[in-house]
């Protein structure tokens, strides 16, 4: 679920409390403040950072622009939406203007909601743009630590020109102190035989046109004309937010340069597994097109059937039947090429500035070559088949490894498509995991569990705490899904999303009339017992569901006294006059309503005063602040560093207070749910709640066997 602290301007409560349904109906978890004057609005502005503000346009107490002034006064990054009472262009125009992310018609629930998950989307980002631009101040300072006291002579050039220098630098090119290096032009450091190599590198550069980094052996000059061997390496860089280039000169790279590769050795340097050089490439080829704006492309080949190659053939020769299509790959390239093998079977090129069309048909072309190649090894004969994942690399693929993963991705697409492989495939994201698919997914899931009765229903008992209760054994009726029905044919979520979608009615009645047969059956031997059922809005909202009940309890032979029907309170804030209609007809029949998911609205108070509610059970955000006021002595006992989780558990235990104490002497029954451990109950009792409900309890079961004799 998606958390979400919400600051609303309206005239009241009532409007307040139907965004803050709409918003939970969409899987928020929401927290609200409702300013209804404008100083009220710049406390609560300078409370906390806030996700958002949902304003209304028109509201004459607080002017559109006025909020917008205080926003900027209190320096916060605030996204705000603004409702209006109907379409209107000038106000849109209006809103936008003053800085409003958008301007919603106020009965457009699906606009609204997408407006919001889009302006979370961009708070969120900025939020972890400054997270990351606080991260990269650290540790531009740390490297510029390791500069000062590395081994290795390094210098930062601009223009040709030193603008750093480290001691092993300054030493090096016979300077007696760093300060004197400094605006001097870097050529003069260099022989006059490799002056023409480094002369691209002495001009302005652009970060839109990142330089290819250098390595070479060359002759240095130091201050008193003495030439020496370098193995010099260049980078282009950012130094002081511009960009730059660093020079660094390792001795001991120097050596191995010296070293007379034989062309074997140098051809070996392709298929050796060297990881880091492949990940190296890779970023560069990520940062390269980020600067460029043109995607590079990576391009994962993977002999097909590897490990069984290798589980015939021993690990030796299957290495070399590697190491041959590799070498086979790189000739097949007329330049040279950004390449590294990864793994044992992951050989990878990145290309830069190539279209998608152009590097399909490439990696197309390579796997038909290899397939017509015939490979020599040892006096035996090979064909093979490749492989190749392709993907772009740019702005959108935020690491190396998530680069890797999602040519790894195209190559398992491409061999379920064709278990022999043999192909290439681009790596094209899922477009199709909206809201809307995931929807129908679960409607398409009742309607076939509903088919096959596979649905389940379990009974939770709910404890009276004090003593002097109804003598009545309650059960809450909890819905499920039958243990055979495998969880892949289940959606995510999907018993939180049936009761906000279209099937959620039809569900309700069939778990009525499992539930009235049961407690028939219930009945004979225990007359005391009550199911409480949870309705979904769906069900409450429709004229048709009172006939129906009435028909089922007629036919079931049970009093309307026998089921206590629960509607959460999101629900029953945006359905208001329907579920106090619910209620009136109830009550006529002796029958009982509770409203769960409590006290999350605000001021839930005046829900009840509209809704005649029997039961009222609290959220479980609200039991879970409560738990910590439990657990807040230990907790502090710990360490001095819980201060925080302390403050929040008496927040937690203030807020549950004030909803107790609200519901003094209307005749309304509390219940607490969730209880999993017995810390909480000392604080529940003291509040005077009547019932509580949770696995310290007992477990939801397929049964109504609890012995309420046991007491909590």
């Amino acid at each position: 679920m998606n958390h979400l602290h919400i600051l609303i301007v309206d005239k009241s409560n009532d409007e307040a409390n139907r965004f803050i349904s709409i918003l939970r109906s969409a899987d928020f978890v929401v927290e609200a403040k409702l300013a209804t004057d404008e100083e009220q609005l710049q406390k609560t502005i300078s409370m906390r950072n806030w996700d958002l503000l949902l304003a209304a346009q028109d509201y004459s107490r607080i002017p559109t622009q006025n909020i917008f002034q205080r926003i900027r006064r209190a320096e916060r990054d605030l996204p705000v939406i603004l409702i209006n009472q109907e379409y209107n262009p000038e106000k849109v125009i209006e809103g936008l203007r003053l800085g409003a992310v958008d301007v919603v018609v106020e009965d457009q629930d699906q606009h609204l909601i997408k407006v919001v998950q889009r302006s979370l989307r961009g708070v969120y980002e900025r939020r972890q743009s400054r997270e990351w631009e606080r991260k990269l101040s650290v540790a531009e300072k740390r490297a510029q630590h390791l500069m000062n006291i590395s081994r290795l002579p390094i210098a930062i050039v601009k223009e040709g020109a030193y603008v750093y220098g480290n001691d092993a630098c300054a030493s090096i090119f016979g300077f007696s102190d760093v300060e004197e290096m400094l605006c001097m032009p870097v050529i003069d450091n260099i022989g006059a035989r490799d002056r023409e190599k480094l002369k691209a590198y002495m001009v302005p550069l652009d970060s839109a046109d990142e330089l290819m980094p250098f390595e070479a052996v060359i002759k240095t000059v130091d201050a008193d004309g003495k030439e020496s061997d370098a193995f010099l390496e260049i980078h282009q860089i950012q130094y002081d937010a511009e960009p730059a280039l660093q020079f660094t000169i390792n001795k001991d790279k120097l050596f191995d340069a010296n070293i007379d590769h034989s062309e074997q050795q140098k051809t070996t340097e392709y298929s050796a597994i060297q990881p880091h050089l492949v990940y190296e490439l890779i970023s560069r080829g990520i940062s390269r097109s980020v600067q460029s704006g043109q995607d590079c492309m990576l391009l994962n080949i993977q002999a097909d059937r590897f490990t069984q190659l290798k589980e015939d053939l021993g690990i030796a020769k299957a290495e070399k039947i590697a190491h041959s299509l590799v070498m086979f790959i790189v000739q097949l390239f007329d330049h040279n090429l950004d390449c590294g093998r990864i793994s044992e079977n992951c050989f990878v090129i990145v290309l830069p500035d190539t279209a998608e069309e152009k590097v399909v048909e490439l990696a197309e072309n390579i796997c038909q070559q290899i397939g017509q190649q015939v490979f020599d090894i040892d006096n035996e004969t090979f064909s093979l088949t490749t492989s190749i994942g392709v993907t772009g690399l740019n702005e959108n693929v935020p690491s190396v490894e998530r680069g890797l993963e999602r040519s790894e991705e195209a190559i398992a697409q491409l061999r379920e498509e064709n278990s022999l492989g043999n192909g290439a495939k681009f790596y094209i994201p899922d477009i199709h995991s909206d809201d809307i698919s995931k929807a129908e997914a679960v409607v398409i899931t009742a309607k076939n569990l509903l088919s096959k009765g596979a649905f389940s229903i379990r009974y939770q008992p709910i404890v009276a705490l004090i003593d002097g209760g109804s003598g009545k054994e309650y059960y809450e009726v909890i819905l499920g899904v039958k243990k055979d029905i495998p969880a892949s044919e289940i959606p995510e979520d999907f018993i939180t999303n049936l009761f906000k979608s279209e099937i959620a009615a039809e569900v309700d009645r069939w778990v009525i009339g499992q539930a009235l047969d049961a407690l028939t059956e219930k009945l004979k031997t225990n007359p005391e017992t009550q199911l409480f059922i949870n309705i979904s809005a769906q069900s409450f909202a429709g004229s048709d569901f009172l006939p129906w009940l009435q028909k089922a309890l007629s036919d079931s032979k049970l009093p309307a006294n026998a089921l206590i029907f629960q509607f959460r309170e999101n629900d029953a804030v945006r359905y208001l006059n329907q579920a106090a209609a619910l209620c009136e007809e109830m009550k006529k029949a002796q029958g009982q309503v509770g409203i769960s998911n409590f006290g999350l609205a605000i001021n839930p108070l005046k829900t009840l005063e509209r809704i005649k509610a029997d039961f009222v059970k609290v959220d479980r955000l609200i039991v879970e602040k409560l738990a910590g006021a439990g657990q807040g002595k230990a907790a502090h006992d710990k360490a001095a560093n819980e201060k925080a989780t302390q403050q929040k558990a008496a927040k937690g235990k203030e807020e549950f207070q004030e909803i107790i104490a609200g519901m003094a002497g209307t005749g309304v029954d509390v219940i607490v749910p969730f209880v999993e451990t017995a810390t909480i109950i000392p604080i529940l009792w003291q509040q005077g709640v009547q019932y509580i409900q949770g696995h310290y309890i007992n477990k939801p079961s397929f049964t109504m066997d609890y012995d309420f004799s046991e007491g909590p």
